[in-house]
């Protein structure tokens, strides 16, 4: 999500900050929502809003749409303040830490009074990134009905292998298959790290690298045990997922020298412009990779062995309300109105989210408007989403901890550190994160 950089805009003609208001016509409430999101997905939802206005004639809304990288100071104060909006788009990685400082509304209520609710027409474990039991230190992610519901999950994303079918066609190369494992990924790579004129530079690179959460969290490993608040990068016995994750992508760099290492360097978006062969991203890149002249498909994410057990699944971001609205019945209507399934169809023609609800992500408006993936390969992503378990993944510190072990890694992969000394001292950074952030000594 932090892929987008752009200037705050206002959809309405000025911003509105803080909680619920009532409009010179006193029969109406103006409600306040804020967001960040792609400049693509502007228009929609301008349209949005205006339809639920005209659905919902005795509320106004205005909305204010910022940067991501203003987003969470914005927010930050706002809460402080008590001038939060009265809806918000909210990160996985962010709610339990506004959740346990009790700024966000408990939904499940609103759930159980909505008769139109049914849990079947939205992707299993939808909401489970939202869910939590207990209260401050104390608090856990649980899955969807065993506590309180903290956002209402808007879009359901998962992790998949994009590939080059020309430059495979080219190479003579096997295009995936879903039961790869890492080896055929690397042995592939090798074969498509090209240099066309000889000169001793690599023109075309096999894949990409640094992609060893995502290996490893196809796998199920968690990077903090959820029970002890302990990292777990260091290998441990029974679980070394991540660490191995960790060496392959090491490998991938320096022993089979089909990435391109740190002192190379490609561009942000090498696989648009045909830099290299494979990448491991989020579905969201869709929209992004439809800019590319090259034919591409996808396929699931490697797995380490043949009979390595795949942990599939998704997560996104949803919308709260702030626990300081003057108007909660109305700030749920406009919550549950942008999951519904017209705005849901809506977001899935942006190519930029899976739709959480299952009907508009097995419509025809899903990806209506974008060439690739096939649509013989939609089934990958709807796999990734159908299948797997419950696998709680964030935790307070997040954003914070993952900024510091990429950085670490970076010392990896410049050959700096071992990844057995980049790991220890992950492991002993990250814990002291934990121990600040959920005041344990």
């Amino acid at each position: 999500m932090n892929r987008f950089s752009w200037l705050t805009v206002l959809i309405v003609l000025f911003a509105f900050a803080g909680c619920t208001t009532h409009s010179e016509d006193e029969s109406k409430t103006i409600i306040a929502y804020t967001r960040w999101g792609d400049p693509a997905e502007l228009d929609s939802t301008k349209e949005l809003i205006a339809q639920f206005m005209e659905e919902n004639p005795d509320i106004i809304v205005r909305v204010d749409v910022v940067s991501w990288q203003q987003y969470w100071q914005k927010m930050a104060t706002a809460v402080v303040t008590g001038t939060a909006q009265d809806v918000w788009l909210m990160s996985s990685s962010y709610i339990e830490q506004y959740a346990a400082a009790g700024h966000v509304l408990d939904l499940m209520p609103f759930i159980e009074k909505e008769p139109s609710f049914k849990d079947d027409d939205y992707f299993p474990r939808a909401f489970d990134n939202f869910t939590y039991t207990g209260t401050g230190r104390d608090m856990r992610n649980v899955p969807f009905r065993q506590g309180a519901l903290y956002g209402f999950t808007r879009d359901y994303n998962c992790s998949l292998l994009y590939y080059n079918k020309d430059h495979f066609d080219a190479a003579g190369v096997p295009y995936p298959t879903n039961d790869w494992t890492w080896e055929d990924m690397a042995l592939a790579a090798q074969k498509l790290t090209i240099d066309f004129d000889n000169d001793g530079i690599i023109d075309q690179w096999g894949c990409g690298g640094g992609t060893w959460s995502t290996f490893s969290a196809a796998m199920g490993a968690q990077l903090i045990d959820p029970e002890t608040r302990r990292s777990n990068f260091s290998p441990r016995p029974g679980s070394s997922a991540i660490y191995d994750a960790i060496l392959f992508d090491l490998d991938l760099l320096y022993k089979y020298k089909c990435a391109p290492t740190p002192e190379v360097g490609v561009e942000e978006y090498a696989f648009v412009t045909g830099k290299i062969s494979m990448t491991i991203e989020g579905a969201w890149e869709i929209r992004n990779y439809n800019r590319s002249k090259n034919l591409w498909d996808i396929a699931m994410v490697p797995l380490q062995h043949k009979d390595s057990k795949r942990t599939t699944g998704g997560g996104g971001v949803g919308h709260v309300i702030y626990s300081g609205t003057k108007s909660p019945e109305a700030a749920w209507r406009l919550v549950y109105f942008l999951s519904s399934d017209k705005s849901q169809r809506a977001l899935g023609r942006s190519g930029t989210s899976i739709p959480v609800l299952k009907s508009a992500a097995y419509s025809d408006d899903f990806l209506a408007d974008f060439d690739r993936p096939s649509k013989a390969s939609y089934d990958i992503i709807y796999r990734n989403l159908m299948g797997g378990k419950f696998v709680p993944q964030y935790t307070r510190g997040y954003l914070e901890y993952m900024k510091l072990s990429r950085q670490l890694m970076q010392e990896v992969w410049l050959g700096v550190k071992t990844p057995k000394d980049a790991c220890e001292l992950i492991d002993k950074e990250v814990n002291t994160i934990l121990d600040e952030e959920y005041g344990e000594n």
